[in-house]
C-alpha cells in the first residue's frame, strides 16, 4: 500500500473529483472528512469540514495511532444537489529505531 505515515507523523489528506477527466468545484463550506479504523464501527474521526482549494479538498491530522484507516470524503457540488464521496486507505505504522 502506498499511503504509509508514522506514528505522531503530521499527515494531510488531498481530495479530488474529476468529471471526464475535469476537476470539480465543490461549493464552499461544503466538503467534510470522516476517518474510520478497521475493526472498529466508531470512527476515529468524526465527520469534520475540510478546507476547499480551487478543486483540491484539504485536511491535516496529527497523532493518529498505529492501525489500518480509511478517510471518506465528502463534498457538494451544484448547491448541494449533487453529492461525491471518495476514499482514502493508509496505515500508520510504529517508527523503527535506527
Amino acid at each position: 500500500m502506498k499511503n504509509v505515515y508514522y506514528e505522531n507523523d503530521d499527515i494531510t489528506f488531498r481530495g479530488q473529483f474529476e468529471i471526464d477527466n475535469v476537476a470539480q468545484t465543490p461549493d464552499a463550506g461544503s466538503a467534510l472528512i470522516k476517518i474510520m479504523e478497521k475493526g472498529r464501527s466508531v470512527p476515529y474521526l468524526s465527520e469534520v469540514a475540510a478546507s476547499i482549494t480551487g478543486t483540491q479538498l484539504y485536511y491535516k491530522k496529527t497523532d493518529l495511532r498505529k492501525g489500518v484507516f480509511r478517510a471518506f470524503f465528502t463534498a457538494s457540488y451544484g448547491t448541494g444537489v449533487d453529492q461525491r464521496t471518495g476514499t482514502i486507505n493508509f496505515i500508520v505504522k510504529t517508527k523503527e529505531g535506527r
